[in-house]
């Protein structure tokens, strides 16, 4: 019980001290995590996201991360949104890096993906999103912390969408999580989507850092989280930790994606190539 203490102490000073500085990525952000997180909360009071209805119990859903959208469109996301459009996915997951920093990226970016994603669509911040400013993706997505509800005939499964931009979740945010896994017992499937890597992959552009990554893989394990889903290291990779799935995908820029295939007691991914 002491070394539950202790560590639930050490972890709350390691998520404090990442609120200001991207340790990971060495860079400096003018809103902290935790401002990010509030700011979240209040939109998502205001703009409450409807239950997505599907009608069967298996469905599929599209993961792309890694976009890197300048002032064009670039041709593998005009591939992207066709092959979307198969017929074969209920909806797309955009898990960070939309864009590629610049205010002009992050306008084409909001009118290109609201207006021509073919399915319904969630978006996740990524580090490169945020690198002058979070108001840049907060204004045209409104929202990086949030959780939707797919309801199927049968069961519904619960979707959790968090801001790991500055390779780091926050005090906050994590305590958010916290209360959303608790009620985890409710739904059949749980998914977590955040675009920083847990998992270290040989990338030099920034991961979460280790006590608190090891927290969130204990954290994911005792609730019995479906799979987590990341982006940000442009590799594919596949991995099982504590029983949990993590899947990180390749980068959207490289034409690389992922669609789930979600049945009831198993998932099924198709890594693909555009």
């Amino acid at each position: 019980m002491k070394l539950k203490t202790l560590y639930g102490l050490l972890l709350g000073v390691v998520l404090a001290s990442c609120d200001d500085a991207n340790m990971g990525n060495l860079f400096y952000t003018p809103c902290d995590v935790n401002t990010r997180f509030d700011q979240s909360m209040a939109y998502n009071q205001d703009h409450p996201i409807d239950t997505l209805q599907v009608n069967s119990d298996d469905y599929a859903f599209w993961v792309c991360s890694d976009l890197h959208i300048e002032e064009q469109l670039p041709p593998y996301v005009s591939q992207f949104l066709q092959t979307a459009n198969d017929g074969k996915a209920q909806f797309i997951v955009y898990n960070g890096d939309l864009f590629h920093g610049q205010e002009a990226h992050a306008e084409y970016a909001a009118q290109v993906l609201h207006k021509e994603s073919p399915l319904p669509s969630f978006y996740v911040a990524g580090n490169h999103d945020l690198y002058f400013g979070w108001e840049l993706y907060q204004s045209r997505f409104g929202t990086s912390t949030y959780t939707a509800i797919v309801q199927t005939p049968s069961a519904k499964d619960l979707y959790i969408f968090l801001e790991s931009a500055s390779a780091t979740l926050g005090q906050r945010q994590y305590e958010w999580l916290q209360g959303i896994l608790a009620k985890r017992g409710y739904y059949r499937h749980c998914f977590v989507f955040t675009h920083t890597n847990l998992i270290y992959q040989h990338i030099t552009n920034g991961v979460f850092m280790r006590d608190e990554a090891h927290a969130l893989y204990r954290l994911f394990s005792d609730h019995q989280v479906s799979a987590v889903f990341t982006g940000h290291s442009h590799v594919a990779n596949h991995e099982t930790l504590l029983g949990v799935t993590y899947i990180t995908t390749g980068a959207l820029k490289d034409g690389e994606l992922v669609r789930i295939q979600v049945e009831q007691k198993r998932l099924v991914e198709e890594f693909k190539q555009l």
